[in-house]
């Protein structure tokens, strides 16, 4: 009779004490599944990436992992973008892109590409992805009339015409927000285009002969893991970019060019259908 007293006082403690550390470790695995949940950066940087688009009719490339870390550090990755080109810059932006091996996505107006093809040819034949930016660049007709996914499907054939490549990603004119509402989403979606923002503007377009003032924005808001960096074809960014690419590069960035196949959401709006 004793031992039996003895066991049953030793149980009681015995199970609270499992259902204490079994309560514990629930909310453990929430706190952690919430957090997980609400990391947009940890996210994107698990995504996969692919190399580039080659020439021919399908946008593809050779996939590859781009791992968490390397010889024990954190890889950080930069998405340089280029915005309102073709223009008479394009060539020399290219030319520093090549000489530093950098591949970027370019972010075309429709209306700019007659009189550049060859640029266009050349920026899809050495990697970059030409990204859609519309035909017009007007926010009333794109926003408030409505004709964007038209604009986007114009240039996209203007496109396929010149290179055989087909994009699918754009970069809405002024950014996706406000002007991308909900009924202009769905109709992006249903097209079956992308749409990505940015997570640093470098206000090059209103800076011009001040290539170090641009420098400075960029390095002063470089901290994330993945960066889409909004740049523009102009003379200051001609300028500026050889010292763009230094700092970056020092500060531990590699360069990553869009690639459909490993699409991630970068869109103001966060839905996940662009």
């Amino acid at each position: 009779m004793i031992q039996r007293r003895v066991r049953r006082r030793f149980k009681r403690p015995v199970k609270r004490t499992l259902l204490l550390v079994a309560a514990a470790g629930i909310c453990i695995g929430s706190f952690l599944f919430a957090r997980a949940l609400l990391s947009p950066a940890k996210a994107i940087s698990d995504q996969v990436n692919t190399v580039h688009i080659v020439s021919g009719q399908k946008m593809a490339g050779a996939t590859k992992e781009l791992p968490k870390e390397y010889n024990g550090k954190v890889r950080k990755l930069v998405y340089l973008t280029f915005d309102d080109g073709p223009n008479p810059y394009t060539e020399q932006l290219l030319n520093i892109l090549k000489q530093n091996n950098i591949k970027a996505t370019f972010f075309m107006i429709g209306a700019n590409v007659p009189g550049y093809e060859e640029s266009v040819k050349r920026l899809v034949r050495e990697g970059h992805y030409p990204g859609l930016h519309s035909m017009s660049h007007k926010y009333a007709h794109l926003y408030t009339n409505g004709q964007i996914v038209k604009e986007m499907m114009e240039e996209q054939k203007i496109i396929k015409n010149i290179t055989g490549a087909t994009p699918h990603l754009t970069r809405c004119p002024y950014g996706s927000m406000p002007g991308l509402n909900q009924g202009l989403r769905d109709q992006m979606s249903a097209a079956g285009f992308k749409e990505w923002d940015w997570t640093i503007d470098s206000l090059d377009w209103k800076l011009p002969g001040q290539p170090n003032a641009i420098i400075n924005n960029i390095n002063t808001h470089v901290r994330r893991n993945i960066e889409v960096i909004l740049l523009h074809e102009k003379e200051q960014t001609v300028q500026a970019l050889p010292r763009i690419i230094q700092s970056l590069v020092h500060r531990g960035y590699e360069f990553e060019v869009y690639n459909e196949d490993a699409h991630f959401m970068m869109n103001f709006w966060h839905d996940a259908r662009l």
